[in-house]
C-alpha cells in the first residue's frame, strides 16, 4: 500500500511542474506584447502622430497615381493616326492585257497554197501593195505559178504566222500589218463589273519592260455582250505610244479607275471597326482619350474607306492600336 502512495504522489508533482511551465510561458508572452505595444505607440508619438490618430495609409488617403477606385490610371497606348483632311479617293479593277496595234489588219492569200517564201519579216515597215509572202497554187500536173500576197495598208508586219512551204487556204490569216502609233490594250474585264464600264474610264498602265513608268489610258471601246465561256466583257484602252516604249506584244498590268470621287474626307480600311454590328472610329479627343464614334461609309477601296458623317475634317482618327472608349492614348512621330 505504501508503494501505491508513493507512486501516486510522484505522479502529482510530475503534473504540477508540468502546469507550472505552461503558466510561466504564457506570462512570458504577455509581457513580451505589451512591452512591444508601447514601444510601437512610443514611435508613434515620436513621429508626431497624435494618440488616437490613424496613419494615412490606415485612413484609405489615396496615394499619387490612385485612380477613382484606388487602382493605378492606365498608362497611354502609342497608336498610328491620320488627320482629315479632304481628298481624292479611286476606286480600281486591277486586270491584264496585251498591247496591240488599233490598226491591226489581217492579210488573206488570193488562193489555197503552199508558202513559197516571205518577202518581208516581222517589224518591217511596208507599203499599200507591196508584196508581203508569195503562194504556190499549181497542183499536180499543172503548170508552177507563184501567186502574191500584198499588204492593204501602211504599216508594220507584226505577225507572220506560216513557215514556208506550209499550206495555206484562202480564209488563212498569212500576216498581220498594223501601224505602231496608234496603239491600243485589249483586257477582259469579269462580268461583275460590267455596270461600271464605259468609254472615257480613266486607267494607268504598267508594262514589265519599264517597270518604273506609269502610262496613260482611256476606255474606247466595250464589247456589248459578255463571252458565255469566260463570264468576261472584252473591252478596249486607247493608251499612247509613250515615246515608242509600248510595243505590240507586249504584257500590260492595267488600274482602270471604276469610280472616283474627290474632296471627300478618308481614313485607311484598317481605321474602321465595328461595334455591336456598327462601322466606328476611335478619335483623338482633347484630352488624348480616345473617343468612339459612329461613323457613315460611302465609298470603300481595297485600301481606303469614305466617311460621310460622325466625322470632320481637322480631327485625328486612330488608324492602329489596341484602344477602346476612354483609353488614355499617345500618336506616334510621323504620324
Amino acid at each position: 500500500m505504501r508503494v501505491w502512495n508513493h507512486r501516486i504522489d510522484f505522479d502529482r508533482a510530475i503534473k504540477l511542474a508540468v502546469v507550472g511551465i505552461i503558466f510561466s510561458c504564457a506570462v512570458f508572452v504577455g509581457v513580451t506584447t505589451s512591452v512591444g505595444g508601447d514601444g510601437d505607440k512610443a514611435r508613434g508619438r515620436a513621429s508626431g502622430d497624435a494618440p488616437g490618430n490613424a496613419s494615412p495609409g490606415a485612413r484609405g488617403a489615396k496615394t499619387p497615381g490612385s485612380g477613382k477606385n484606388g487602382g493605378a490610371e492606365p498608362s497611354a497606348v502609342t497608336v498610328t493616326a491620320v488627320t482629315l483632311a479632304p481628298r481624292a479617293i479611286r476606286k480600281t479593277i486591277k486586270l491584264s492585257g496585251d498591247v496591240t496595234s488599233r490598226s491591226r489588219v489581217s492579210v488573206y492569200p488570193d488562193t489555197a497554197g503552199k508558202v513559197v517564201r516571205y518577202e518581208v519579216a516581222v517589224g518591217s515597215s511596208v507599203r499599200k501593195g507591196a508584196v508581203i509572202a508569195r503562194v504556190d497554187p499549181s497542183r499536180p500536173g499543172s503548170p508552177y505559178a507563184e501567186n502574191p500576197v500584198r499588204s492593204p495598208i501602211d504599216g508594220t508586219v507584226i505577225s507572220l504566222p506560216y513557215a514556208r512551204g506550209g499550206t495555206v487556204a484562202a480564209s488563212s490569216e498569212i500576216a498581220v500589218v498594223g501601224r505602231l502609233d496608234d496603239l491600243e490594250i485589249v483586257v477582259d474585264v469579269p462580268e461583275r463589273y460590267a455596270g461600271v464600264l464605259k468609254p472615257g474610264l480613266p486607267a494607268s498602265v504598267r508594262f514589265v519592260a519599264y517597270p518604273d513608268d506609269v502610262f496613260s489610258a482611256t476606255v474606247s471601246r466595250v464589247s456589248p455582250v459578255v463571252d458565255p465561256s469566260t463570264r468576261t466583257v472584252e473591252t478596249r484602252l486607247g493608251i499612247e505610244r509613250g515615246n515608242g516604249k509600248a510595243r505590240p506584244g507586249m504584257f500590260a498590268d492595267v488600274s482602270l479607275v471604276a469610280e472616283e470621287r474627290a474632296g471627300v474626307l478618308a481614313v485607311p480600311k484598317a481605321a474602321v471597326r465595328s461595334y455591336n454590328g456598327e462601322p466606328v472610329v476611335y478619335v483623338v479627343g482633347p484630352d488624348g482619350k480616345a473617343e468612339r464614334r459612329a461613323v457613315g461609309v460611302g465609298l470603300m477601296t481595297d485600301a481606303d474607306t469614305e466617311l460621310v458623317s460622325g466625322v470632320g475634317a481637322g480631327e485625328t482618327v486612330v488608324v492602329s492600336g489596341s484602344v477602346s472608349a476612354g483609353t488614355p492614348v499617345r500618336v506616334a512621330e510621323g504620324e
